[in-house]
């Protein structure tokens, strides 16, 4: 604030204090006041010495005319004033006469209108649940086909391992059928017969062999089919030691044929014989002797 400013305003702060001042001064010594804390200050002192000022006069007695127009314009006023404070106060009650119905209005559309949206939202969630409910069971159903496929391919992978291996079989079998036609049928073959013992007296088997060859063919029929844990077992002596030439079963016909594989050339041993012993075959051959035959 200039120094011309300051000065119109310490010039119209005591003017401000007796309330004599218009609107646009008020404003300016307000705004100046804002600024200046030591003018607030004066302000206050002076507001004292105003209030002081009825004090400061003799009291004085007015005449009875002067008192009587002075209660009259009193009554007066107060009678303007109390009459538009009627009006004001009717006003808010005739403005709340058709504003409560309104409001009652507009409460009434948002209720309706927020019902709706809830039982419209309702139907939603509702929807969703369901279709929730639809997924969890195709998912479960899903899974229950892809576990049942993988059973299946489970079961297919098994059949076709147990298929290689019968082909593998059979494949080996056709091989050794082969080999055991050709043994028999080739020319110089020399045949040795086996014949029963009491404990098998319908048995009998055929041998066949080379001189000076450490293989041999043997084909047996009638014999029994034997219990689980047993087995035929063939043997060849020499008259000194007995050694195993492998192991057989027979099927229910009573039919088998064995591919003998010896330690030396079959011609070098004297004897054969067929024993039952236990599953895997023995060492040393046992008691129970169902063929024998001599080379």
């Amino acid at each position: 604030m200039d120094t011309e400013e300051q000065q119109q305003t310490d010039g119209q702060l005591a003017a401000y204090a007796l309330g004599a001042l218009d609107l646009d001064e008020m404003a300016f010594v307000e705004r100046s006041l804002n600024e200046s804390p030591d003018r607030r200050e004066e302000l206050n002192q002076l507001r004292e010495v105003v209030a002081l000022l009825p004090y400061a006069v003799a009291p004085a007695t007015p005449p009875d005319q002067v008192r009587e127009r002075l209660f009259a314009r009193i009554v007066a006023s107060t009678a303007q004033q109390s009459a538009p404070l009627a009006q004001q106060s009717q006003a808010p009650v005739r403005r709340r006469a058709w504003l409560v119905p309104t409001m009652m209005a507009v409460l009434a559309v948002l209720v309706l209108g927020l019902g709706g949206l809830t039982f419209s939202l309702q139907q939603s969630v509702t929807a969703l649940d369901q279709t929730n409910r639809d997924l969890v069971t195709t998912l479960g159903q899903l899974q229950q086909a892809l576990a049942d496929t993988q059973t299946r391919q489970n079961e297919l992978a098994a059949q076709l391992s147990t298929s290689q291996e019968q082909l593998a079989s059979l494949g080996g079998a056709v091989d050794q059928e082969r080999y055991v036609v050709s043994f028999v049928t080739a020319p110089g073959v020399a045949t040795r017969l086996l014949e029963a013992t009491p404990h098998n007296l319908n048995a009998r088997g055929e041998m066949y062999m080379y001189p000076g060859n450490d293989q041999a063919v043997v084909i047996f029929s009638g014999l029994h089919t034997l219990e689980p844990g047993k087995t035929y077992q063939f043997w060849l002596a020499d008259g000194q030691s007995q050694v195993t030439g492998g192991t057989f079963l027979v099927d229910e016909t009573g039919l088998a044929q064995l591919l003998v594989d010896a330690p030396r050339e079959v011609n070098a041993f004297s004897e054969v014989m067929v024993t039952v012993e236990p599953a895997g075959g023995s060492n040393v051959p046992s008691e129970l002797v169902v063929l024998t035959g001599s080379l």
